[in-house]
């Protein structure tokens, strides 16, 4: 079985639309969203669209809960609670009703998916301190633990006695257990503009960050015409 895993699209349709089409090319038995397929971008409405008609499993963003319930906006930053707000106005009853569906967790056979802190996801607590990643991975129930929320991608290993980062996008599977943070599709802040998602194959026990191109300029002018802030269109091209 492999398995997409993919986070904080961010209603960037441009970035989904050449990261859906690069897991076609690669043939996957699923796709798992881990969150925040809203906010920063031009096309919530559509992102939800495709999502849904990924057949995806999805687990809950902070600003996917904000949209649902935006008494949470005020835990936003000034530019995430701006585009939020605007987002909002952009969906349906529907769309609010398949996010209400997402859960902060899903596992699948030994690997559990969430945005945040597989622990405590509800917390939405960001895995960028190496102390609370080290915390993560000892609390850890699971083999794996798949994780968004950073926009950084990573992986890190517990070994009997320590937490080491790896410095390599591909993992080959061992006794060990593992946080793979797969990145963003939409909105990566690592320094590489380029969208990042994640490809699990259960069996053959190997795990893989990849990148993909997509048209960011054509994102960029979509927030310049609704008038969204600049930083908002000016970040994608530098990755941050």
């Amino acid at each position: 079985m492999r398995l997409a895993v993919l986070s904080d699209v961010h209603g960037n349709l441009e970035a989904l639309e050449a990261v859906l089409l690069e897991i076609d090319r690669l043939g996957v038995d699923g796709i798992i969203v881990l969150g925040d397929i809203v906010g920063y971008g031009p096309d919530p409405l559509a992102c939800i669209y495709r999502i849904r008609e990924a057949d995806a499993s999805c687990v809950l963003g902070n600003h996917d809960e904000a949209l649902v319930d935006p008494s949470h906006a005020h835990e936003l930053n000034a530019v995430a609670r701006d585009t939020l707000l605007r987002s909002r106005q952009m969906v349906s009853d529907e769309e609010l009703a398949f996010l209400r569906t997402f859960a902060f967790r899903h596992v699948e056979g030994d690997g559990v998916f969430t945005h945040a802190n597989p622990v405590l996801p509800e917390q939405w607590q960001h895995l960028h301190l190496f102390e609370h990643i080290r915390w993560c991975l000892d609390e850890l129930e699971w083999h794996l633990a798949f994780v968004g929320h950073t926009h950084y991608p990573g992986i890190f290993c517990r070994t009997d006695h320590q937490v080491v980062a790896l410095t390599s996008s591909e993992l080959a599977v061992g006794h060990h257990r593992y946080l793979i943070n797969v990145g963003s599709v939409g909105q990566p802040r690592d320094g590489d503009p380029r969208a990042c998602f994640a490809i699990w194959d259960v069996n053959a026990g190997r795990a893989e960050l990849r990148r993909v191109e997509y048209p960011l300029h054509l994102t960029q002018q979509k927030l310049t015409n609704l008038g969204w802030p600049a930083y908002a269109a000016e970040r994608l091209a530098r990755g941050e």
